[in-house]
């Protein structure tokens, strides 16, 4: 059996995986003696704070449909580009990836498909599915990242689900991005290719920043037309722009979500049928995320969702090198999200 949405208008929520789980894992590493970890030695942070927030969109959403996207460890199109994007970023800890193989088994037992597409990056996925998806669904991303607010539309039928650095989630259509960046959904990437973006080593133009690039999407509207009226402008700003305009070329080119990569899709298979609760429960006592096991009730009566075997059942990852690792109870954990949101 399978739950039953036919009464409810088809909402796809589409999560940008890395983001959650990077956000996730340093919000308690730097802070909580390298982060968290059961009493057995497996490393938490990713998979706690991941499936709060999972937990916490599912009951406000109520989708009908549900993916995640990761990155692979293979380079993208953008790296063959330049050598030099994300160059700089620290090395990923060992727990990090511990910790996101544990994640795949928990989001095995929710029944939530994992998507991944070797070549190019989880927002590139995100871009291509929300395009395609957009005639028939809501679409609705959930990411810490503003890259993804140039997929915004003006029909709303994209959305994204942003969560900030409190991990509270604002909903954003064209016009929360407007009011928070000065400019709409489709000027993103070339204010990104005028001012750069140095999380991701995007260079931009030289002397531009953000006031500079809003003032000049204001006027001129896109990259395009500022480099066509050029010699309208006066002062350093047309000389920077003469300097710097194949660094702003390549800059809109590596900041541009791709919405059409060749990726294969099964959209039955993302519906949202309910959790495998006999091998999530262990899962999440594992973990020693107790208190977790009530929300999962609660969202799983909520969304009209009946037990489903996972197709898989992986097993939990062990850091073996911990010397004394740290039991966290659940009231520990709820010093950093409450439980009684749902």
């Amino acid at each position: 059996m399978t739950a039953s949405f036919s009464q409810r208008s088809p909402i796809l929520l589409l999560i940008d995986g890395h983001s959650l789980a990077y956000r996730s894992f340093y919000a308690f590493y730097h802070s909580r003696d390298g982060g968290l970890r059961t009493s057995t030695g497996i490393p938490t942070s990713v998979c706690f704070g991941f499936l709060k927030s999972l937990l916490d969109v599912l009951g406000r959403e109520k989708p009908t449909h549900v993916a995640v996207a990761f990155d692979t460890r293979q380079p993208t199109f953008r790296h063959d580009a330049d050598s030099t994007y994300k160059a700089g970023r620290p090395e990923t800890p060992p727990e990090f990836t511990v910790d996101v193989e544990n994640l795949k088994a928990l989001l095995a037992a929710l029944n939530i498909p994992i998507l991944m597409a070797p070549g190019f990056e989880a927002d590139d996925i995100l871009g291509t599915l929300a395009a395609q998806a957009r005639q028939e669904y809501t679409v609705k991303i959930l990411s810490g990242d503003q890259d993804l607010f140039q997929l915004i539309d003006d029909q709303g039928k994209v959305q994204v689900l942003h969560l900030n650095s409190k991990d509270r989630i604002t909903e954003f259509g064209r016009d929360q991005v407007k009011e928070k960046l000065g400019i709409w959904p489709q000027q993103v990437v070339d204010y990104k290719a005028l001012c750069g973006d140095p999380s991701d080593n995007i260079p931009g133009v030289k002397g531009i920043g953000p006031k500079g690039a809003v003032k000049l999407l204001t006027a001129y509207e896109t990259l395009e037309n500022i480099l066509d009226h050029i010699t309208d402008l006066k002062g350093s700003t047309q000389q920077k722009l003469m300097d710097g305009t194949e660094a702003a070329k390549h800059s809109q080119f590596m900041a541009q979500i791709r919405q059409d990569i060749p990726i294969e899709l099964d959209w039955q298979g993302m519906e949202l049928k309910g959790f495998d609760e006999d091998y999530l429960i262990p899962l999440l006592k594992q973990l020693e995320f107790t208190q977790m096991i009530s929300r999962v009730n609660k969202i799983q009566a909520a969304l009209g969702g009946v037990s489903q075997p996972a197709k898989t059942v992986p097993k939990l990852t062990v850091i073996e090198d911990y010397s004394e690792p740290e039991a966290l109870e659940d009231e520990d954990h709820a010093l950093w999200f409450d439980f009684a949101s749902i």
